[in-house]
C-alpha cells in the first residue's frame, strides 16, 4: 500500500510541477498578446482572456492537489508520522 501512495503523491507533484510551467508559458504569451495589441481591442481581449484561463487552469490544478492530499489524509496514507493518520 506505501509504494502505490508513494506512486500516487509522485504523479500528482510532476503533474502539478507541468502544470505550473505550462500555465506560466500562457501567462507570459497571453501578456505578449495584450502588450503587443497595438490599440486593437480584439488582440488586448485575447491577451486578456489567455492570462485569465491560466490563472483559473493553474487554481483548478492546485484545488485538485489540495484535494487529493486531503483524501490521501482521510485514508491515513498522507505523510506524516507513522500511525498518526497523516498528523505531523
Amino acid at each position: 500500500m506505501e509504494s502505490i501512495n508513494s506512486l500516487f503523491t509522485n504523479l500528482l507533484n510532476i503533474g502539478t510541477g507541468v502544470a505550473v510551467a505550462v500555465a506560466a508559458a500562457f501567462i507570459m504569451w497571453g501578456a505578449f498578446l495584450y502588450m503587443g495589441a497595438a490599440g486593437s481591442p480584439h488582440q488586448a481581449e485575447r491577451g486578456k482572456a489567455a492570462m485569465f484561463n491560466a490563472i483559473a487552469g493553474l487554481a483548478l490544478v492546485l484545488m485538485a492537489k489540495v484535494i487529493a492530499g486531503m483524501i490521501q489524509t482521510a485514508l491515513g496514507s498522507g505523510g506524516g508520522a507513522p500511525g498518526t493518520g497523516g498528523l505531523p
